[in-house]
């Protein structure tokens, strides 16, 4: 009795283990929010609070363990910052999205909570390359201040974090939802702040490293529900 026992329990987690490992692929989408960084100081009348954004792309997942599996995505990400001139009742904000490419690479550890539900901590490295322009120049609709941009750095590596709740069907195909952090080391943006448009002495200046976090929804559709069914030829 207690080796029968033993043997479903095996061939249980067999099972379990083998729907585990394989090649998942899908669409995944996210809600993103990024700032500026003070370089120095700031002047008193103004501010910056988190810009919202996005990224959309194609996630591909390989399990190798019924434990741990590797990610590997292709991300389009809009992302920026917000600056406020509080002396200013009308045209007192700039606001302003870059458009980035984005590969990021996880190491996914999973916690199974049921037969069909677990968590994933993943944490792993993106690489972002900005496609916007190198220098642009924005003012504000009244024209009291402006700022101007100098990229530093199209491309640089970000350090990736985040965690998942995910449900898997019996089908294989996956579900995840998630936050997320990235961490950027390098100065993507040099903004210099001036009072106006025609101001050739900068006021102060502020950097944009492109850090941003998130939260996440995915859909991966498991290639083992792909494969054709054995064909019969009479």
């Amino acid at each position: 009795m207690k080796f029968r026992i033993f043997l479903i329990c095996f061939f249980s987690a067999y099972t379990f283990a083998i729907a585990q490992k394989g090649f998942r692929i899908g669409p995944s989408a996210s809600f993103v929010s990024s700032r500026l960084i003070v370089n120095d100081s700031i002047a008193n009348n103004f501010n910056f609070r988190f810009k919202s954004g996005f990224n959309v792309g194609l996630n591909m997942h390989y399990g190798i363990t019924s434990n741990f599996s590797i990610s590997l995505g292709l991300l389009a990400t809009s992302k920026g910052y917000r600056l406020f001139n509080d002396t200013n009742k009308n045209g007192n904000i700039l606001k302003h999205n870059q458009t980035h490419f984005e590969i990021p690479l996880h190491f996914i550890f999973k916690q199974r909570l049921n037969s069909l539900s677990y968590i994933r901590e993943n944490i792993g490295i993106s690489v972002s390359h900005m496609i916007s322009t190198d220098k642009k120049d924005l003012k504000n609709n009244n024209g009291s201040f402006r700022i101007s941009e100098t990229t530093k750095n199209k491309t640089y590596p970000m350090l990736s974090v985040g965690l998942e709740a995910c449900n898997e069907g019996k089908n294989g195909n996956l579900f995840t939802f998630g936050v997320f952090y990235r961490q950027a080391f390098n100065k993507n943006t040099n903004l210099n702040i001036f009072n106006n448009q025609t101001a050739t002495k900068q006021r102060f200046d502020l950097t944009y490293r492109g850090s941003y976090i998130g939260i996440s929804v995915s859909y991966l559709f498991s290639l083992k529900g792909l494969k054709k069914k054995d064909e019969f030829f009479y």
